[in-house]
């Protein structure tokens, strides 16, 4: 059937319409829709062709919008079912529990002394004149001197001169000495003849009475014998008081060669207290002279006792090498686990400063004490606490490897208290601490979980943790991420460390 295109397109009533063109009379007031239709343009109540383009594509639109909305709910489905079927894993680093050397450490800082320390002094005032020279050059701390070895001297006239008088009073007493004792020696030979004419004298008074009593002689010549015999014992007499002053004059001239000793002595010890002489065979700690300058006792009488004030008083202060000490103050839980014995490892304090300033561990700092250090032992424990920092005092001595300590240097110690050499290690920082005990995170390689295992703690090293129970050589234990684990989680290795 054929339509009209007026029909589908129907237009409003029509109304008289003014003219386009007054000048032409054949204008109409309106152009009919035929017309309208044969020139291209639309009929009345027709729209455009771009409008109905403009809804095709909106259509499009909504249908594109459609699909991507369905495909994207499938799409988030068909993702929740691949979730549910391969769970998540957590990622760990782990490590292979390994057996080693643990071993338990005490560190703690410490002073350097020593057992057999000489402080020298010269006992005068005076100018330093002589201090030893070494290959050439002066005397310095660190250089090894000799027993008797003269160090250091100061002005000694005075004392020289003492020594010369002392000398000379001396041999002036012993000569007196020798004079009273050659008296005495004449006085005892006086008294030997004295005794000997007594003798005599006595035997021919005895002669002369008999002669008496039998006529032979007169009486006055026993009277003369008589007399002689008398004069004879009083000789005798007057040799004994000679002897007796001879002996007394001897312990005078004794006395006065004791004395004139002493004195020289006495000069001689001055003498000395200007020397400084080395008593033993050492190394000098401390040197704190030089020549020309004065010396004045009184620095060294107002140091005190403390050794640091006293060495940096001390004209010179030597000390046998053999002989250092170090000591230490621990606190009294630490201290309890200290034995006489215990091998130690000691380091001076500026050795090891520039690693401990480029943040070197414990560990670091131990290695460089064994390597670098003195290694000694535990030699006394005090079983008293100071009274001022309420600690144990613990002294190391008998060092059998002895390199760069000095007297009054601060050393770092490190004191081994127990040691394992087959302990089960696992790495510092793998346990899981709560108040119900130690626990560790073991990867079970078959189905790729975690088992949450309570471990027995042994030794606590520097390098690890010693294992008593709990774990075997050889599993592996989380080391990185601990902290987000629980048991029966799955995990995936990550990373993996080198055992212990």
């Amino acid at each position: 059937m054929k339509t009209d295109d007026s029909n589908a397109y129907p237009s409003p009533p029509s109304s008289p319409q003014p003219a386009l063109n007054s000048k032409d009379p054949s204008s109409t007031a309106h152009p009919t829709p035929d017309s309208q239709h044969a020139e291209g343009l639309p009929r009345q109540g027709e729209k455009p062709k771009y409008t109905r383009l403009i809804a095709a594509v909106i259509v499009c639109v909504g249908v594109f919008g459609l699909g991507s909305g369905v495909y994207s709910i499938f799409r988030q489905e068909a993702a929740v079912t691949q979730e549910e079927q391969v769970p998540s894993r957590l990622p760990v680093g782990v490590t292979e529990v390994s057996v080693g050397l643990a071993q338990e450490w005490i560190f703690d800082e410490g002073l350097v002394g020593s057992v057999q320390r000489r402080v020298l002094n010269f006992e005068v005032n005076g100018e330093v004149q002589f201090i030893t020279k070494i290959d050439g050059r002066d005397l310095r701390a660190g250089d090894a001197v000799s027993r008797g070895q003269l160090l250091a001297s100061i002005d000694d006239r005075n004392e020289v001169v003492a020594i010369d008088t002392a000398e000379a009073d001396l041999n002036v007493a012993i000569q007196e000495q020798d004079q009273a004792i050659a008296q005495l020696l004449q006085a005892e030979a006086d008294f030997d003849r004295a005794q000997s004419d007594l003798q005599l004298e006595e035997t021919e008074l005895v002669r002369y009475e008999s002669l008496f009593e039998d006529g032979a002689v007169a009486a006055i010549d026993r009277d003369v014998e008589y007399n002689d015999t008398e004069q004879a014992r009083a000789a005798l007499r007057v040799a004994e008081q000679e002897i007796r002053v001879a002996e007394d004059a001897v312990e005078s001239a004794e006395a006065s060669v004791a004395a004139a000793q002493a004195r020289l002595r006495e000069a001689r010890v001055n003498f000395e207290d200007t020397q400084l002489v080395s008593p033993l065979d050492g190394i000098v700690a401390y040197i704190n002279i030089r020549e020309g300058e004065y010396w004045d006792g009184q620095r060294l009488t107002s140091a005190g006792n403390d050794l640091d004030d006293v060495a940096d008083s001390a004209p010179i202060v030597v000390v046998e090498p053999q002989s250092f000490e170090v000591e230490i103050e621990l606190q009294a839980d630490e201290a309890k686990n200290i034995q006489v014995g215990q091998s130690a490892y000691v380091v001076l304090e500026e050795d090891v400063s520039e690693a401990e300033a480029a943040g070197a561990t414990n560990q670091n700092l131990l290695e460089i004490a064994q390597s670098e250090g003195s290694r000694g032992e535990v030699f006394a424990v005090s079983p008293t606490l100071t009274p001022g920092g309420r600690g144990v005092e613990v002294t190391i001595r008998d060092f059998d490897l002895l390199r760069n300590l000095q007297v009054g240097g601060r050393v770092y110690v490190w004191i081994e208290t127990d040691n394992n050499p087959n302990a089960v290690l696992v790495p510092l920082g793998s346990l899981q601490l709560t108040e119900e005990g130690a626990y560790a995170f073991v990867v079970n390689e078959s189905t790729g979980r975690v088992e949450r295992r309570q471990v027995e703690v042994g030794i606590e090293a520097l390098n690890g943790i010693e294992i008593l129970s709990g774990i075997e050589p050889g599993e592996r234990v989380v080391i990185d991420g601990i902290n987000r684990l629980v048991d029966g989680m799955l995990v995936e290795v990550v990373s993996e460390e080198a055992s212990l």
